[in-house]
């Protein structure tokens, strides 16, 4: 049994949106082996909660195995059969119909597609939920909903995107009815011819038996138009990043010049926006370069500039500063001096260093990047991501300088100390 993919739509009738799945079943492989799904929907994002343990999910839009929801009465109406040379195809609509004075009215439909082969064993079965929201009234139009089909079995991964979808109600505009208004009187005057209601259909809006041919070819157009317009009047928040599709975050990012964050989460990517002026501002400063290496390796580094550990010669040092001693020889009695070389507080000064290897810190225009690898990383993780680090070094630093990344990875060490207190290594293990 393969799992098709979960898709979301727009519906042309306003405040509704088409959620649809389905499955490809196997040689002899029943209907019945298809597992329970729960459709759960949310506003901005895929970070759904976890099911609770206890009560209702309020994030749960449709259940196969609480349809029809509690409170609700249930609707069949046969869309008939469908016969082709290489089988057959049934179609049923389901709808969970509420009364709202005294009226029935629908909240939540069913249509379940199912195949059949010649030899009428099953072969595929498609799921169309139409989802008004949970209220007879619809979805709040404008405003995109996230969709997550749980109980699947997709294994986590680059195929999980298969249960996710997104789409954007749109609003009721009633275009159909100001189309039919502009038709002369004597039009509508005799438009009286009302379809008789089909039987199962009572709250449905496509099925209920008024207006008359007329007004329902009318319809057919005023739908699309409704759907036109609401297509036009989401342009003007398209620069909402708190609330804009998140397909269209990376146009966004693009604009503005931000490689965004691909494998980030949406509210991260929103925030990355949002933030990315400000980020501009302090690039090529330590909390710019802290930043940046935070976003593209996940690592949380100490940034050191090697230049304050150049010597000079003939250097008196600053003596408003106690830590600037000038051109001078190392203070070997100094533990803490000592203990600090190569590290982002070490205060010791070189030779310059004429180099530009990895190796070769100790210039004017060297920045030093000193990164702890998480504990789940690989070597090969931290390959990864140190060559990730100095190919956009571009990105937070001054064309003129250079960084050099410096691992410091924890190893048993056996530390001892050799005469007089002049030197103290560390043999690592």
């Amino acid at each position: 049994m393969r799992f098709t993919g979960l898709t979301a739509d727009a519906d042309l009738v306003g405040r509704r949106v088409l959620v649809r799945w389905g499955w490809e079943l196997g040689a002899g492989e029943a209907l019945s082996a298809i597992p329970r799904v729960t459709l759960r929907r949310k506003l901005r994002d895929f970070e759904f909660p976890p099911v609770p343990a206890r009560g209702a999910d309020p994030f749960a839009a449709y259940a196969d195995a609480a349809f029809p929801p509690v409170g609700a009465g249930l609707s069949q109406l046969d869309l008939g059969t469908t016969l082709t040379a290489s089988g057959r195809t049934t179609r049923i609509a389901e709808s969970a119909i509420v009364a709202v004075g005294g009226a029935p009215q629908e909240m939540l439909r069913r249509v379940t597609t199912t195949q059949f082969d010649v030899h009428d064993a099953p072969v595929a079965r498609n799921v169309e939920v139409v989802d008004y929201g949970g209220d007879v009234n619809g979805l709040t139009p404008g405003l995109s909903y996230y969709y997550e089909l749980d109980g699947t079995g997709v294994a986590p991964g680059p195929t999980a995107l298969m249960t996710r979808a997104i789409a954007r109600a749109g609003e009721a505009h009633a275009m159909g009815r100001a189309l039919y208004g502009l038709l002369p009187e004597v039009h509508r005057r005799h438009d009286t011819a009302a379809r008789p209601a089909d039987a199962g259909g009572e709250g449905i809006p496509e099925a209920a038996a008024r207006s008359g041919q007329l007004r329902r070819f009318i319809d057919v157009f005023g739908a699309g138009l409704d759907a036109l317009r609401s297509g036009a009047d989401g342009l003007r928040d398209l620069h909402d990043v708190d609330n804009v599709d998140a397909r269209l975050l990376v146009p966004l990012s693009r604009w503005i010049g931000w490689d965004l964050s691909r494998n980030a989460g949406i509210p991260l990517q929103r925030h990355e926006i949002k933030y990315a002026a400000a980020l501009y501002r302090i690039t090529g400063t330590i909390p710019g370069c802290k930043l940046w290496v935070k976003r593209l390796a996940g690592w949380d580094p100490d940034i050191h500039e090697f230049a304050a550990n150049v010597f000079f010669s003939n250097d008196l040092g600053n003596p408003d500063d106690p830590a600037d001693h000038g051109s001078r020889t190392v203070d070997t009695g100094d533990a803490a001096l000592l203990a600090a070389r190569g590290t982002a507080a070490d205060r010791i000064h070189y030779s310059y260093d004429t180099g530009h290897g990895p190796h070769d810190w100790y210039a004017l225009d060297v920045v030093g990047i000193y990164v702890t690898p998480l504990a789940t990383d690989t070597a090969a993780d931290v390959a990864g991501k140190r060559a990730r680090i100095l190919a956009n070094v571009g990105l937070f630093l001054p064309f003129n300088m250079r960084a050099v990344v410096i691992e410091r990875v924890a190893s048993a060490t056996d530390t001892h100390t050799e005469a007089l207190a002049l030197q103290t290594a560390a043999d690592t293990g």
